[in-house]
């Protein structure tokens, strides 16, 4: 699409759909109807209470240090995969791409054959290193920060965010 001035314009709609479902290799977002409506809940926090941090040091054992080191490649692979998911979308096609976009072709990417690895890492770490990349382009967006870079194996600090609702 161009307009008069011979820029190209954002892509929405219908279109856009087309676009990350056919082109981009997006799942399509399946809407949850069957079930009744739940009344919001807010997080707003109670007055007088405090968040508080922990940290700890540990010494994995050999599994452990193997599992860990898994699970820092996997999130660097898909932070990176899910910056190239973008850019490709915004500079080929001009459709943006958002978190819910990125989540769902995280599901496509756990299941592809070439990249069943991904499996055998927790997919809230995942889904916590594709929030890490909205979060870099919400702050670029604003003007606070530089754009996103691929984060790579020695540059890079190796971390993975573990969330209260990835454990039962």
């Amino acid at each position: 699409m161009a307009e008069a001035a011979g820029q190209e314009t954002r892509v929405v709609g219908a279109e856009a759909s087309r676009v990350k479902s056919e082109v981009l290799g997006i799942p399509v977002q399946r809407k949850h109807r069957e079930g009744a409506a739940r009344p919001l809940t807010t997080r707003a926090k109670e007055p007088g209470t405090y968040q508080r941090v922990y940290r700890y040091r540990f010494y994995p054992t050999d599994t452990q240090a193997l599992q860990l080191v898994q699970t820092f490649g996997a999130c660097r692979w898909v932070y990176n995969e899910g910056l190239a998911l973008r850019v490709k979308g915004w500079e080929g096609h001009r459709v943006s791409i958002g978190f819910a976009e990125t989540s769902r072709a995280l599901t496509g990417w756990r299941h592809a054959p070439e990249t069943v690895w991904l499996q055998d890492v927790s997919s809230t770490v995942l889904q916590q290193s594709l929030r890490h990349l909205d979060s870099a382009f919400s702050r670029f967006f604003k003007g606070k920060a530089k754009y996103p870079k691929p984060k790579r194996k020695h540059r890079s600090r190796d971390s993975a965010t573990y969330v209260r609702t990835g454990f039962r």
